[in-house]
């Protein structure tokens, strides 16, 4: 998973054109510094526990309530939440729900 993970990152960054690294904080706020990071709006974040980007949902948690921010996270069962269609699935419905919970108390 790692390897595939640092692949996707290759690719995001240009592969052969690569103008950036994974650590320019315009390529992930992770890397982004506490004053910019307290400027970050609440945030909401969705995951499957299997999905690459668990880790980075996970780290990105911790930089927004370190500095206060309100940050919300919610680690599904399944890897890919698909949210349109009918028929979707029970953890696609939470997903909208809690979205529509969020949005409702800090918008």
């Amino acid at each position: 998973q790692a390897s595939y993970r640092r692949f996707c990152f290759d690719l995001y960054l240009g592969h052969s054109r690569k103008v950036t690294s994974t650590a320019d904080p315009q390529v992930s706020p992770l890397y982004a510094d506490e004053q910019l990071v307290r400027r970050f709006p609440p945030i909401l974040m969705h995951v499957g526990k299997n999905e690459l980007a668990l880790q980075d949902v996970e780290e990105m948690a911790t930089v927004l309530s370190s500095v206060g921010n309100t940050v919300e996270t919610q680690v599904y069962p399944s890897l890919h939440l698909h949210r349109w269609g009918s028929g979707s699935h029970f953890w696609a419905q939470d997903s909208l729900l809690r979205i529509d919970e969020f949005l409702y108390r800090l918008w």
